[in-house]
């Protein structure tokens, strides 16, 4: 018989565009299944007409408007099935608030929780009011959770060294990987002209102005276009910043599409440009990591992991040295792909199924752990 899992989230499954959510997470947590016995409790409802694959989700009606009375209701449901059917442990992917929720409960039923934290649980960006670590309340009990968990996980070295400075010092990377078989590795020459890509929501954290800055600096060496897919949450700005800065006529804004279809764009790029204020990991470099695309952008999430060997990443906001630094990998045909193919080797090493396995290792340690108290 397996172990029952209760998976704590804010949302991502079933969720959003062509209802495919956070894709990394529900392929995650689908793998899951084949040790565990899981029920997903989302604070978002999926979407009409959402079908799981080997997983049970648990939601507030979507009726129920108000997030705190949400919550309480995700809490009841879970108190509910646990008398029904006791769980074996707890993951909650983002610390808070999913986190310190599922914290609580693991309390109140006396089972182990590990605490998954992915990208603004562990960050601080006062300068365009992001994370959680910024905000005095939130950041409390965002610490308690990460200092009461069983376990803490965290998807990169990054996260890991922005978690140091809170005293927060335990904590299991596991980076997450992709389906290598989906995204096809091409040792290319250079369009002309040279493709980019972005692939993220447009925000404020993602500083997508520095990226258009350091495309519009790197286009008076090299001509090139650049491919940007996501939402637009900033109501056209980045489209005027193209306008300012003369490069309309080089940028395609291309919406968002379908998860499927991303390791085709992919495959037509040269180099992806990706210039975070703050980042968990960053799905959209992995996959680009892993289908031969030159990583560029500023140093965090993967591009702090991967550092010189694995990429070009530069400080936040220096669109100065960003575009310098790629200029100069363009011109080394030999250190760009050299970049190319340390990144990509990564991607092998730490593919989705090890990422599941590992999860899985831990996981199943903490249930064998909590067994043994006993």
């Amino acid at each position: 018989m397996k172990d029952r899992l209760a998976v704590w989230v804010y949302g991502g499954i079933g969720t959003g565009h062509f209802s495919q959510g956070y894709p990394a997470l529900e392929k995650l947590v689908t793998r899951l299944t084949s040790s565990f016995e899981v029920t997903v409790y989302s604070q978002y409802a999926p979407n009409e007409g959402y079908q799981s694959h080997g997983f049970i989700v648990q939601s507030s009606p979507r009726k129920i408007k108000w997030g705190f009375l949400r919550w309480l209701l995700l809490m009841a449901y879970f108190i509910r099935d646990h008398r029904r059917n006791r769980h074996s442990l707890i993951l909650a992917f983002w610390g808070f608030p999913s986190g310190f929720i599922a914290t609580l409960l693991s309390k109140m039923v006396s089972i182990p929780v590990a605490v998954y934290v992915l990208g603004s649980d562990v960050a601080a960006v006062p300068s365009v009011n992001f994370g959680v670590l910024h905000r005095p309340v939130f950041r409390d009990l965002a610490l308690w959770t990460y200092r009461n968990a069983s376990l803490m996980l965290a998807i990169s070295d990054y996260q890991k060294e922005n978690l140091k400075i809170y005293g927060i010092t335990s904590v299991t990377i596991v980076p997450w990987g992709v389906e290598l078989e989906k995204y096809s590795f091409l040792s290319k020459e250079l369009n002309e002209p040279i493709h980019f890509i972005h692939v993220a929501h447009f925000s404020l954290v993602k500083d997508q102005v520095t990226m258009l800055m350091a495309f519009a600096l790197i286009l008076q060496k090299y001509p090139g276009e650049l491919r940007v897919y996501g939402e637009d949450f900033l109501d056209g700005a980045l489209q005027r910043k193209c306008t300012e800065l003369g490069i309309t006529d080089k940028v395609k804004f291309m919406g968002i599409i379908p998860y499927a279809e991303m390791p085709n764009q992919y495959q037509w790029a040269d180099v992806m440009i990706h210039t975070s204020l703050s980042e968990g990991q960053s799905m959209a470099l992995t996959e680009a990591a892993a289908s031969g695309v030159l990583l560029t952008g500023t140093r965090v999430g993967l591009l702090y992991d991967l550092g010189d060997e694995g990429g070009v990443p530069v400080e936040v906001g220096d669109y100065n040295s960003l575009a310098k630094n790629v200029i100069l990998a363009l011109e080394n045909d030999f250190e760009r792909k050299s970049k190319i193919r340390f990144a990509r080797a990564w991607t092998e090493t730490h593919d989705i199924e090890w990422t599941a396995s590992e999860v899985t290792k831990n996981l199943k340690r903490l249930v064998e752990e909590s067994r043994s108290a006993k």
